[in-house]
C-alpha cells in the first residue's frame, strides 16, 4: 500500500524521512559532545592523557582512585539534587513515547551531562543512557517543529534514542535494532526505514571525531567444535545470570534516596566503589575494561570470578545511591566475564579454543537476557568487536537458551517486557 504523494508505503512520507535524517544529525552531534565530555572528565579525574581509561585508572595512585570517585560523587550528587528539586521531572524514552509529552531540552541535557560525568569519574554505569536520552529529546523537538502525527512522533522519539546509541559506539545496525526490537517492538517498513536512516546518519556524523574503530579491539574469532557444546551449556547459566542482574538492578532502584540525602548517599557509595577499585581497578567505568580483558583472555579464573560477582553489585550500588546511567555495557562486561570464566573451566576438559569465542558467546547471551532483545544483542556484540561472524551458530544457541531460561525464571513470556525505559536505564 502506498500514500497519495510519491508512492511511498503508508506512514512513510518524505517529511518523516527528512526528520529522521535531521534526528541522526542532531543525535550524532549530541553524542560527540557527550563523548568529549566523558573523555575530558576521565583525563582530569585520573591524570592521564593517552592510552585507555583502564590503563589510566591502573596507573593512578590508590588514593587518587578513592578521591576521584568521592569528588565525582559530590559533583553529580549536588547536580542531581538541584535538578530534581528545581526542574520538572524528566520522562524516560519509553514514557515519552507513551504519553507524547515533550522532553525539555535544557533539563534533559543537564541529566545526560550528569550521567556522563558520573561515568567519567568512575561510576560503574553505562554511558549509553545519556546519548539515548538526549537523542530522543532532540528528535521530539524536531518532530514537534515538523508537526508529525502522533504515530510518526513516537517513531522519531525511538529513532533518536537508537541514533544516540549508534553514534557513540559505532553500531549503526545495533542502534536501529535497539529502536525496533526494544523501543518500538515493530518490524513495519514505516519504522524500519527511519530507524536505519537515523542510526546510519548519526554514526557517520560521529566518525570524524569518534573514529570508525570498534569499541573492543579483539582478535579474529573462528569456530571450534567445542563452542557448540559450550553454547548449549552456557545458555541457561547466562539466562540465570542475566535474570539475577535485572532483579538486582530493580531492587537497588527501590532504595534510591530523595531530597537532601541524594548527594550524601551518592558520595558515600561512590567513595566505597573507589575503595574497591584499589584492589580491582577494572570495576570503574562502564565495563569496557573488564570486557576487553575478558575478550583478550588476560585474566585468571580467580579474578574473573571476583569481577563476575563485584561488577553487578557495584553497578546496583551506584543505581541504589540515586545515580542514573545505562546498563547495556555493564551487562556486556558481565556476560564476557561469565563466558571467559566458564570457558576457561571448559577448556580444562576440552582444550584448544581461544578465550575470545567463549567471551563473545557469554556477552551476547547475558545482554540478550537483560535487554530481552536477542537480535539486538547479537548484532551489538558483533558490531562492538567487528568479530564473531563465524560464531553465529553457537551465539544463537546460547542466546536462545538464555532467553528461554529467563522466561521460565521470571514468568514473563518471550513477547513481554520485564524492565521499563526510565531515564537512568
Amino acid at each position: 500500500m502506498t500514500d497519495r504523494g510519491g508512492g511511498l508505503p503508508t506512514g512513510l512520507d518524505s517529511r518523516l524521512l527528512l526528520v529522521a535524517v535531521l534526528t541522526g544529525l542532531a543525535a550524532g552531534a549530541g553524542g560527540i559532545a557527550l563523548t568529549l565530555l566523558l573523555h575530558l572528565t576521565q583525563h582530569l579525574a585520573f591524570g592521564y592523557t593517552e592510552s585507555t581509561f583502564l590503563t589510566g585508572v591502573e596507573r593512578a595512585a590508590p588514593l587518587r582512585r578513592v578521591l576521584a570517585l568521592t569528588i565525582g560523587g559530590v559533583v553529580v550528587g549536588l547536580g542531581w539534587y538541584a535538578l530534581r528539586r528545581w526542574a520538572d521531572p524528566i520522562d524516560g524514552v519509553g514514557e515519552a513515547m507513551r504519553t507524547a509529552r515533550p522532553m525539555p531540552i535544557g533539563p534533559v541535557t543537564a541529566e545526560a551531562s550528569l550521567q556522563i560525568l558520573a561515568v567519567g569519574f568512575g561510576a560503574s554505569l553505562g554511558r549509553e543512557g545519556a546519548p539515548r536520552l538526549l537523542g530522543s529529546a532532540l528528535a521530539g523537538w524536531l518532530a514537534d517543529r515538523a508537526r508529525l502525527a502522533v504515530g510518526q512522533r513516537r517513531t522519531i522519539l525511538a529513532c533518536g534514542a537508537g541514533a544516540g546509541l549508534a553514534c557513540v559506539y559505532n553500531v549503526p545496525l545495533g542502534g536501529a535494532l535497539f529502536t525496533l526490537e526494544i523501543l518500538l517492538t515493530s518490524a513495519a517498513i514505516a519504522d524500519v526505514v527511519p530507524a536505519l536512516l537515523s542510526s546510519a546518519t548519526a554514526t557517520a556524523v560521529a566518525w570524524p571525531v569518534l573514529s570508525t574503530h570498534p569499541t573492543y579491539l579483539v582478535q579474529a574469532a573462528g569456530l571450534h567444535a567445542n563452542e557448540i557444546v559450550f553454547a548449549l551449556l552456557l545458555g541457561p547459566i547466562a539466562g540465570l545470570a542475566g535474570t539475577a542482574f535485572n532483579r538486582l538492578v530493580r531492587w537497588s532502584r527501590t532504595l534510591a534516596p530523595t531530597g537532601w540525602r541524594v548527594p550524601v548517599v551518592i558520595t558515600v557509595v561512590f567513595a566505597g566503589v573507589g575503595s574497591l577499585a584499589i584492589g580491582y581497578p577494572q570495576l570503574l567505568g562502564n565495563g569496557k575494561g573488564p570486557a576487553q580483558l575478558a575478550f583478550d583472555g588476560s585474566l585468571g579464573l580467580l579474578t574473573l570470578g571476583a569481577l563476575l560477582l563485584l561488577k553487578p553489585i557495584v553497578t546496583a550500588a551506584c543505581l541504589g545511591s540515586g545515580a542514573h546511567g545505562g546498563l547495556l555495557t555493564p551487562a556486556v562486561a558481565t556476560g564476557a566475564v561469565l563466558g571467559a570464566l566458564t570457558g576457561g573451566a571448559w577448556s580444562m576438559l576440552w582444550p584448544g579454543t581461544p578465550t575470545i569465542g567463549f567471551a563473545l558467546i557469554g556477552a551476547a547471551a547475558v545482554l540478550a537476557t537483560t535487554q530481552r532483545a536477542p537480535l539486538c544483542a547479537i548484532v551489538l556484540v558483533l558490531e562492538f568487536t567487528h568479530s564473531g561472524l563465524d560464531l553465529l551458530v553457537p551465539i544463537a544457541l546460547a542466546v536462545t537458551g538464555a532467553m528461554v531460561t529467563s522466561a521460565r525464571l521470571t514468568g514473563v513470556p518471550l513477547s513481554g517486557r520485564e524492565v521499563s525505559h526510565r531515564p537512568g536505564r
